[in-house]
C-alpha cells in the first residue's frame, strides 16, 4: 500500500521535472530566436525615418521675360521601384477602407499581430481547399516589404512578429496604413496607390472612383493574377468580392456595391508602359542630368534611382523643342543633298546656354530615333569629348594675344610659311599679304593665325585656352596647330567659352538644375550660378568687335539676324570632316556642329553654309519666345543691324523706288560667296543660299575666288613675307582699308586719310611690327615710309632647325627682342606636331 503513493510521487516528480525542463528550453529556444532577431532588428530611429524607395521626376523649366517661372514639364520618371508617395488624406476613404475590409479586416483592434485572424484565415482556407484569406496584418506586410525577405521560414516569420509588434508601439494606425499604401506592389511596376492609378487609369489617387479602388484594393494579394490586363474576368470576380467584404462591414451599402460592380473599368484603362528610367522628351540632355547626379557624391545612384527627387533643371523646352526642329531640318536638307552621309551617320548637334548663368537651355545631341542615336554629340564626355572645332577655336587664340597686348587693329601676314615639315595653307586661294587681326578672324586667314599663336606663345595660348573653357590643359595639343583646332571640344564646351566673350570675360559654369527638391517638396539644393572671371574685359571687348566683323563682313555672314546683335565664328575641318558656327547674341551663346559619324568627308562642307543657318533660325526664334533684349558689355561698340550692312541699305531703298514703278515679280534664290557677297563662282569655297526680294537684281559675280594662279617660289630658308613681297590684289570692296600693304596710304575718306601705323616707330606698319594702331591723318600729312625697326632678321650663318619656327626667321608679328606687346615666356621644345587642320 505505501508502494502505491510513492510511484505517483515519482510519476509526478518525473513529469514535473519534464515541464521544468521544457520550459526551460522552450524559454531558451524563445530567449535565443529573440535574441537571434534581435541582432537584425532595425534601431528605433531607423523605425522613425522610414522613407519608401520613391520615384525621381526630372523637370524642365519655363521662365517669363522677367526671370520668373512660367511652368515646368515632366522630361522623365527614373526608379527601380516605380513609387511616389503620398499623404493618407490624399487617398480616397474607399481605397483605405476597401484594403482594410480584403487584408485586414481587425486592423484597427490589433496591436500589430492578430491571433483571431490567423486562426480564422486557417479555417477559411481549409474549407475552400485553397488560400483565401492570410494571416498576416497590414502592419506584419509592411514591415516584411521593407526589412525581411520574401523567404518563407520560420525565423523570418518570428522575425516578422516581433518587428510588427514594436512597430505599432511608435506608429498610429493612420502612420501604418499610409506607409503600407506608399509601399505595398500592385504589379506591372507600379508600387504604391499614386503610381497604381496612374499606371492602370493614368490619373492621380484621389480622383479613382469606388470600383476603380475596389480593383486596386485586390491587387497586392497577387498582382500577376488579379490583373485586368493578365485576366479581365478574374479581375472582375476580385473586385466584386472587395465589394462584398467593403459591405459585409459596413463601409458601403448594398446599392453602392451594386452600382460600383457595374462600372465598366475595362474601358479605362490606361495603356500599360514599362516602368523604370522612362525618358519622355529631351533625351540627351535627360540621361546627361542623370549621369551627372549619379556621379555626383552627394547624391549618387542609390538617391537618384531610390530617392523620389525631384529635380527641376534648366532647360527651356520651348526652346528644346525649336532646337530639335530647326536641327532636324537642316540636317535632313543636307542628308538630301548628298552633302553629308544618309541617316543615321549623317549628324548635328547643337547647345545653348544662358550667357549669364550659363544654364543649359537647349541640348540636341543627334537627329533621328533615340534608339539608333543615343550617342550624345552635343556633349558626349570623356574618352571622346566632341570633334575637332577648326577656326572656330580661333577666338581663344585672339583673347589671348588682346591679353597679352595686341590689338584687332595689329597687323599680321597671311603669306605662305612652313614650320619643320608643316605647311600650314590659307582656306580660300589668294589670302595672302597683310591682315589687321580683325579682318583675319573675319576671313579666316590660317597663316594669320599660325603666326599669332608663334608671336603670343603656344604654351601660353594652351592655358588661356583650356581657361577660358573650363577644361584640364592636357586636352588642348601644345604645337603651333592648336591655333588651328586640332583639339576635340563638345558643342557645349564651345558655347561655355564664347559665353565668356559676350560676358565681357566672364566664364560661368554650366548648370543643368537649379533646384532639388524631396517628394515632400522640402528643397535639398538650391543651386546658384557661378561664374569667373577668365580674361579680362578689354580683351573680350577686342574679341567681340572681332567676332562681330565675322558676322557683318565676314565667313559668318549667313547668321546675321536683323534686329539681334550676333557675333561669332564658322569653324572647317581638313577635308570638310566637320563644319561648325559658334554664336552669340548677348543673352545666349549657341554652338552648332555638323559631320559625319564615321568622320568622313562631307560634300561643300562650311561652317557658314552647313552650322550657321541652322543657329540663326533657333536664335531668332528663342529671342521671341523670351523677348530678349539684352545688351553686350559697356564700351564694346557691338550693336545690332536694323536691316543689313550699309551697302545692303541702299539697295533696298533702291528696290523700293523700283517696285513703286514695277510689277510685283516673284522672289528667286541664289548662291552667293560668303567671302565677298558675290554671286558664288565654281572657285567659291564658302557659299550660301540668299532670297532675293522680288524685282531685286542678283549680285555681280565674286570678284576674290578666281582659278588658282601660279605664285612665285618662296626663298627655302624662310617662310615668312617680306616687305618687298608681291602686293596682293585689293578685296571687292569688304573693308579693305583693315589690310594695307606697308607704304600705302591706307584709305581716304574726306580729306583724310587711314594709315596702320607702327606704335614704336611712329611709321606705317611693315608685315614684321608686333603692335599696330589705325590712325586717321589729313591729306598730305601723313607719314610715309616704312617702319625701319622691325625687319626680317637675316639667316644666321649656320641655322639649325627648330621646332615651332625655321632658324633665324621669326615671322611677322613674333617676339623681338625689343620685347614688344604679347611677349611671354619660351615654350620648352614641344614634339613634332599632328597633322594639322587645314579648313576654314
Amino acid at each position: 500500500m505505501k508502494e502505491r503513493p510513492s510511484r505517483i510521487l515519482r510519476f509526478f516528480r518525473v513529469i514535473n521535472a519534464l515541464l521544468i525542463l521544457g520550459t526551460f528550453g522552450v524559454a531558451g529556444f524563445v530567449y535565443g530566436g529573440f535574441e537571434s532577431v534581435r541582432a537584425v532588428l532595425p534601431e528605433d530611429a531607423d523605425l522613425t525615418r522610414y522613407k519608401p524607395l520613391g520615384t525621381t521626376e526630372i523637370y524642365s523649366t519655363e521662365r517669363n521675360p522677367d526671370g520668373t517661372i512660367a511652368g515646368h514639364t515632366l522630361l522623365a520618371r527614373i526608379a527601380k521601384e516605380d513609387r511616389t508617395p503620398v499623404e493618407l488624406s490624399r487617398i480616397p476613404i474607399h481605397l483605405q477602407q476597401a484594403t482594410v475590409a480584403i487584408e485586414d479586416e481587425r486592423f484597427f483592434e490589433h496591436r500589430g499581430v492578430d491571433p483571431k485572424g490567423i486562426i480564422r484565415a486557417a479555417l477559411a482556407n481549409l474549407r475552400s481547399g485553397r488560400i483565401e484569406q492570410g494571416g498576416s496584418t497590414i502592419t506584419q506586410q509592411l514591415v516584411k516589404n521593407v526589412w525581411l525577405s520574401q523567404e518563407r521560414t520560420i525565423d523570418r516569420k518570428l522575425k516578422e512578429i516581433m518587428l510588427a509588434l514594436q512597430f505599432e508601439t511608435k506608429f498610429s494606425k493612420d502612420e501604418i496604413l499610409e506607409m503600407y499604401l506608399n509601399e505595398v506592389y500592385y504589379g506591372h511596376g507600379a508600387y504604391g496607390v499614386q503610381a497604381a492609378a496612374q499606371t492602370y487609369f493614368d490619373k492621380d489617387v484621389e480622383d479613382l472612383t469606388l470600383g476603380e479602388a475596389a480593383l486596386l484594393a485586390g491587387l497586392p494579394r497577387r498582382p500577376s493574377k488579379y490583373s485586368p490586363y493578365v485576366d479581365p474576368e478574374e479581375a472582375k470576380r476580385r473586385r466584386y468580392w472587395v465589394l462584398h467584404k467593403m459591405a459585409q462591414m459596413g463601409y458601403i451599402t448594398s446599392e453602392e456595391k451594386q452600382a460600383a460592380h457595374e462600372e465598366q473599368i475595362q474601358s479605362r484603362l490606361a495603356e500599360l508602359e514599362e516602368k523604370g528610367a522612362a525618358v519622355y522628351r529631351a533625351h540627351h540632355f535627360t540621361n546627361l542630368v542623370i549621369r551627372e547626379l549619379c556621379a555626383d557624391s552627394r547624391y549618387g545612384a542609390d538617391a537618384v534611382y531610390k530617392g523620389g527627387l525631384r529635380v527641376y533643371t534648366t532647360l527651356d523646352m520651348r526652346l528644346q523643342r525649336v532646337a530639335e526642329q530647326e536641327l532636324t531640318k537642316g540636317i535632313e536638307r543636307l542628308r538630301k543633298q548628298g552633302r553629308i552621309l544618309p541617316y543615321p551617320l549623317g549628324q548635328g548637334a547643337l547647345a545653348a546656354v544662358d550667357v549669364d548663368t550659363g544654364d543649359v537651355l537647349a541640348m540636341v545631341g543627334g537627329v533621328g530615333d533615340w534608339e539608333e542615336t543615343q550617342y550624345n554629340r552635343a556633349h558626349p564626355g570623356p574618352p571622346q569629348y566632341g570633334r575637332q572645332p577648326g577656326s572656330s577655336f580661333k577666338p581663344y587664340l585672339f583673347a589671348t594675344a588682346f591679353e597679352s597686348g595686341y590689338s584687332p587693329n595689329s597687323v599680321f601676314s597671311g603669306d605662305p610659311l612652313r614650320i619643320g615639315d608643316w605647311a600650314p595653307v590659307n582656306y580660300s586661294p589668294g589670302q595672302g599679304g597683310n591682315y589687321t587681326l580683325k579682318r583675319a578672324l573675319g576671313l579666316s586667314v590660317n597663316l594669320v593665325a599660325v603666326r599669332l599663336i608663334q608671336a603670343v606663345g603656344v604654351r601660353k595660348t594652351q592655358r588661356n585656352a583650356a581657361r577660358i573653357l573650363g577644361i584640364p590643359e592636357e586636352r588642348l595639343a601644345p604645337y603651333p596647330s592648336l591655333a588651328l583646332g586640332v583639339s576635340e571640344l563638345s558643342p557645349l564646351e564651345q558655347a561655355i567659352g564664347y559665353a565668356s566673350f559676350a560676358s565681357g570675360g566672364l566664364r560661368p559654369r554650366p548648370r543643368f538644375y537649379h533646384t532639388i527638391k524631396d517628394y515632400t517638396g522640402e528643397t535639398i539644393e538650391q543651386r546658384q550660378p557661378e561664374r569667373v572671371r577668365v580674361i579680362s574685359k578689354p580683351a573680350a571687348i577686342s574679341l567681340l568687335e572681332c567676332l562681330r566683323y565675322v558676322v557683318t563682313n565676314g565667313t559668318g555672314r549667313p547668321a546675321n539676324i536683323s534686329g539681334i546683335a550676333c557675333a561669332g565664328k564658322t569653324g572647317t575641318t581638313q577635308d570638310h570632316r566637320d563644319a561648325w558656327w559658334v554664336g552669340i547674341t548677348p543673352d545666349i551663346s549657341c554652338a552648332v556642329w555638323v559631320g559625319n559619324d564615321n568622320n568622313e568627308s562631307m560634300r561643300g562642307a562650311s561652317g557658314s553654309g552647313f552650322a550657321a543657318p541652322i543657329w540663326r533660325e533657333f536664335i531668332r526664334q528663342a529671342h521671341e519666345i523670351l523677348k530678349l533684349d539684352g545688351e553686350y558689355p559697356e564700351g564694346s561698340g557691338v550693336t545690332a543691324t536694323k536691316e543689313s550692312e550699309p551697302e545692303e541699305e541702299e539697295e533696298d531703298e533702291e528696290h523700293e523706288e523700283q517696285t513703286d514703278q514695277q510689277p510685283e515679280m516673284a522672289s528667286r534664290t541664289v548662291t552667293v560667296c560668303a567671302v565677298s557677297g558675290g554671286a558664288a563662282t565654281p572657285y567659291c569655297p564658302d557659299t550660301y543660299e540668299r532670297k532675293l526680294l522680288p524685282g531685286e537684281a542678283a549680285p555681280a559675280p565674286c570678284s576674290v575666288h578666281g582659278p588658282p594662279q601660279r605664285s612665285r617660289p618662296q626663298p627655302a630658308s624662310s617662310g615668312s613675307s617680306t616687305p618687298g613681297s608681291r602686293p596682293r590684289p585689293a578685296d571687292s570692296g569688304e573693308g579693305s582699308s583693315e589690310r594695307t600693304q606697308p607704304g600705302t596710304g591706307g584709305s581716304s575718306d574726306g580729306g583724310t586719310v587711314s594709315i596702320t601705323i607702327c606704335t614704336q616707330s611712329g611709321k606705317p606698319a611693315g608685315p614684321y611690327c608686333p603692335d599696330t594702331v589705325e590712325r586717321s591723318f589729313p591729306a598730305g600729312s601723313a607719314p610715309t615710309g616704312t617702319c625701319t625697326i622691325h625687319r626680317a632678321p637675316q639667316p644666321a650663318p649656320e641655322p639649325k632647325p627648330r621646332p615651332e619656327a625655321e632658324a633665324g626667321h621669326p615671322e611677322p608679328g613674333a617676339e623681338q627682342p625689343s620685347g614688344g606687346p604679347g611677349s611671354s615666356e619660351p615654350d620648352s621644345e614641344p614634339p613634332p606636331p599632328p597633322p594639322p587642320t587645314d579648313g576654314e
